[in-house]
């Protein structure tokens, strides 16, 4: 059951302990600022070569030398078994320490538990070993075993950092979870004082979906004593209850307290994003945080977004250089086009080669319709079909459309066609075939693609509606082609598109009151030439003659260039 936010990272005792000898072990780097509990000084971390090599026989030795190489490659479970074995013989508290720490990090708390417990009778007063005790014990699911050795952690150093126990609830189901939380009660009457402990009650309470509760020990959290950590779980919890104003105010004040703190500058950054586009706000942001990925990209965008164009591309063009290259290039490329330069906008599209900004800038680039990037630009996608397979799909599509926009439509049913050989149960490029084949007027291919969608997909709306339009068009099947168009609207009563198809099929039936309904009601929504058209025609045969010639006017005003100009012409004069 995940926790709302990130939970600390246990993949190594270090975090609590600052185990020299186990600095091969990676530790989760995102929160140590929080979690880190310095060293007691009369308990002074033992790195591994100071192992007391007199207790110690040669053979020995060349298992402590197996284990560390072990570690150093990151072959944790092996380096774990080499220092158990070790551990479980020899009294050496250095051992045992690494065999506790290395055991915590594969996540062999049973192991861990033995180790810690025998760290424990050796070292009966070391925090480092009454944490470890009570983490093995959590994350098996015992809570009698975890409340004593709780209790005697906090009896021992009342103000230690209880927030590593985490990462173990979150091995623990629903139903244990909920003996913890009542454990966990107990032990905070006993130890009112423990911050961290009502920090950790907070969030496994959370987990539980008891968002007032939560609150209510966060608050407890901070009365005891300030936290960054649960601060941050108090903003998160009032985000997730939608309550976005008191969510912003707390953010807010984190990062007055703890203006150099990232964490905290990540969550202001996603915050005014998503609620407040705040660009003043961001740059101050980004101007304490330059080299913060979240905040520059971020930043960035907003700037995009807010047409502030001089700012988003020197934002952009700095990340270009830290790695952010598919990202920068795309927005670099629509800032080029924002500014009319057309041939830099390509050579920012072309660069950019990697998901997930590799299909949005081969539509940019696509749509700027210029018939002389042919040759670079079907390179381009054909490059991206074998780079990347998982994208052909969407790549083919879009070298298809680009022919359309530049007026090749033979050159674009060769590229549906060969798509379809690679991709023959693919929906949408059956779709986009069929949308095409109703522009060359080949309506065989235009009605199997449907029929062949529709038998796959049912309940396929755009199909439904796209065929049972055809037929109505082609005054063939109106009944089913009713049933069709119906069930398009069933789902969605109020797209223009269907409308405009529901009134077409009345026409065709002979209800062209009825019909005029429909297509006015789309035509308000959707104003193009086709549906000015279909309106035209009905309100002619009507003999509304002065209405169908307004009619006529809009559809030349939205196309110059439309088919339906000639046939409205050549149906007035009849």
């Amino acid at each position: 059951m995940p926790f709302f936010l990130k939970s600390f990272s246990l993949t190594s005792l270090c975090s609590i302990a600052l185990l020299s000898s186990c600095a091969q072990v990676p530790a989760d780097t995102t929160a140590k600022q929080e979690q880190t509990t310095p060293t007691q000084p009369d308990q002074p971390a033992v790195p591994a070569e100071t192992v007391r090599k007199a207790s110690l026989t040669g053979a020995d030795l060349f298992q402590l030398l197996l284990a560390e190489i072990a570690t150093n490659r990151r072959e944790y479970g092996a380096a774990a078994a080499l220092y158990g074995e070790l551990s479980d013989t020899h009294d050496d508290v250095a051992i045992i320490e690494r065999a506790v720490a290395l055991n915590q990090t594969i996540g062999n708390y049973e192991d861990l538990q033995r180790h810690a417990e025998k760290f424990l009778r050796l070292r009966p007063d070391d925090e480092r070993a009454h944490a470890a005790v009570t983490l093995a014990t959590t994350a098996q699911g015992d809570a009698p075993a975890t409340n004593t050795a709780l209790t005697n952690w906090l009896s021992l150093a009342p103000e230690a950092d209880v927030s590593i126990l985490l990462s173990a609830l979150e091995q623990l189901d629903a139903s244990q979870l909920e003996e913890f939380a009542g454990m966990l009660a107990n032990v905070s009457e006993q130890h009112p004082d423990s911050g961290s402990l009502y920090y950790v009650r907070s969030r496994l309470v959370a987990a539980l979906d008891r968002p007032e509760d939560a609150l209510q020990l966060t608050d407890q959290s901070l009365s005891a004593g300030p936290s960054i950590q649960a601060g941050l779980f108090r903003y998160q919890l009032l985000e997730s209850e939608n309550r976005i104003d008191e969510a912003g105010q707390v953010i807010s004040d984190l990062y007055r307290r703890h203006p150099d703190n990232r964490q905290i500058a990540i969550q202001l950054t996603r915050h005014l994003y998503q609620h407040d586009q705040n660009l003043s706000r961001l740059k101050t942001l980004y101007s304490r945080f330059p080299t913060e990925p979240v905040i520059a990209r971020t930043y960035a965008l907003t700037a995009f977004q807010q047409e502030s164009y001089d700012t988003a591309q020197a934002v952009f063009q700095r990340l270009q250089k830290q790695g952010f290259e598919p990202e920068a290039n795309y927005y670099l490329g629509r800032i080029d086009l924002q500014n009319a330069l057309p041939d830099l906008a390509v050579s920012h599209f072309s660069l950019v080669t990697e998901p997930p900004y590799l299909t949005s800038a081969m539509a940019e680039w696509v749509n700027m319709a210029r018939p002389e990037d042919e040759t670079a630009l079907i390179q381009a996608l054909n490059t991206a079909r074998e780079a990347h397979p998982d994208q052909a799909e969407t790549l083919w599509r879009l070298e298809a459309s680009y022919y359309q926009v530049i007026e090749q439509q033979e050159s674009a049913w060769s590229s549906l066609n060969e798509a379809l050989i690679q991709f023959p149960t693919s929906e949408a490029l059956l779709y986009d075939q069929a949308m095409l084949a109703a522009q060359l007027n080949r309506y065989p291919t235009l009605e199997a693609n449907l029929q062949t969608i529709l038998e796959s997909d049912p309940d396929n709306i755009n199909a439904l509606n796209a065929l049972g339009y055809t037929w109505a068009d082609l005054n063939k099947n109106l009944t089913r082609a009713e049933q069709m168009i119906d069930q398009a609207l069933s789902a969605e009563p109020d797209n223009p598109a269907f409308q405009d198809s529901k009134g077409w099929l009345l026409y065709r039936q002979g209800n062209p009151e009825e019909a005029l309904n429909w297509l006015e009601k789309a035509f308000e929504q959707m104003e193009n030439d086709e549906v000015a058209a279909h309106l035209a025609e009905v309100l002619w045969t009507l003999g509304r003659e002065e209405e169908a010639l307004e009619r006529l006017n809009d559809v030349i005003r939205l196309n110059p260039e439309s088919q339906y100009i000639g046939e409205l012409n050549e149906l007035f004069t009849r």
